[in-house]
């Protein structure tokens, strides 16, 4: 059986992987914020106040990639060349889930379903950060300041959640259910698939740098295969659960409680389900929490 913390440890101590998760990180945040920022300008007329947080959240990708770059400097190493087949932002956007990007950079007004898919698509790629982030903080303080990046990050990624689980509110309250529950079901979906893809390419690429077997590559990659196949036979199950926001365990302060009550339960008993999976510290041979793209 190959336990997980002994994957993160051997992930986390080699510079070249370390470099390889920092660089794959930093690079999503910094491409994330200036595409938040400039869709947070193309809102309808009818969702411009949903424009402050957005570009803010926007603000915050860009600042956390000069942190994860700034602590790649820290530790006397240079970025590394991301991958594309590893780029876990890039094979979302691909999958389609998202009109609202490839609308933007075509410079065409925002529609209000535009602004819906958005913000599922943040909120099923935020919350496998968070949960990716609540399974590496116990272990990053190995690194000298990589704990107080990954809480900040996770801060970050938290208060997204909170904005974008507010937003989505605001269409249920309008009345817009059943349009609610299935862009979060069809991003949610569209997120595994990315997700499992990115995971792969950086299990291979990880596997190259630290010489691990051929079997050993085999069992890690049969891990992120089956849990893809856990997450489409339960529907994507990995919280769409707009009720609780993730916490933060682990040494050094942890973020506070999320901001604004949950909606109960109500209309999200029928929602698909995107949030953290496994929960943290259990063991097994996936290999996610180790090498998987953090996809922020």
């Amino acid at each position: 059986m190959l336990r997980r913390t002994d994957l993160v440890r051997e992930v986390l101590d080699d510079d070249a992987s370390f470099r390889l998760l920092c660089s794959l990180a930093a690079a999503a945040e910094a491409r994330n914020g200036r595409e938040s920022r400039r869709i947070a300008a193309l809102a309808p007329q009818g969702r411009r106040d949903l424009a402050p947080g957005m570009a803010r959240y926007g603000e915050l990708q860009e600042r956390n990639a000069r942190l994860l770059a700034g602590l790649l400097d820290d530790c006397g190493l240079e970025p590394a060349e991301v991958p594309p087949e590893a780029d876990h932002a890039v094979l979302l956007e691909r999958r389609g889930s998202c009109p609202a990007h490839a609308r933007m950079r075509c410079g065409q007004p925002l529609s209000e379903r535009d602004v819906l898919a958005h913000l599922a698509h943040g909120y099923a790629a935020s919350s496998r950060a968070a949960a990716w982030l609540v399974r590496l903080a116990g272990h990053a303080s190995r690194r000298p300041g990589a704990g107080e990046a990954v809480r900040e990050v996770f801060r970050a990624e938290r208060e997204y959640l909170a904005w974008c689980r507010e937003g989505m509110l605001g269409f249920v309250r309008a009345g817009h259910v059943a349009a609610v529950e299935l862009v979060l079901r069809e991003n949610a979906l569209a997120e595994a698939r990315a997700h499992r893809d990115a995971a792969l390419a950086v299990l291979a690429r990880t596997g190259h740098l630290l010489g691990w077997s051929m079997a050993r590559s085999v069992v890690l990659e049969g891990g992120v295969q089956a849990r893809y196949a856990r997450e489409r036979l339960a529907g994507r199950r990995r919280t769409v659960n707009l009720d609780t926001l993730p916490a933060l365990p682990g040494p050094g302060p942890g973020p506070g409680p999320g901001p604004g009550p949950g909606p109960g339960p109500g209309p999200w008993r029928g929602a698909a389900r995107a949030g953290p999976g496994t929960e943290p510290g259990t063991e097994g041979p996936s290999g996610e929490a180790a090498t998987a793209s953090p996809g922020v």
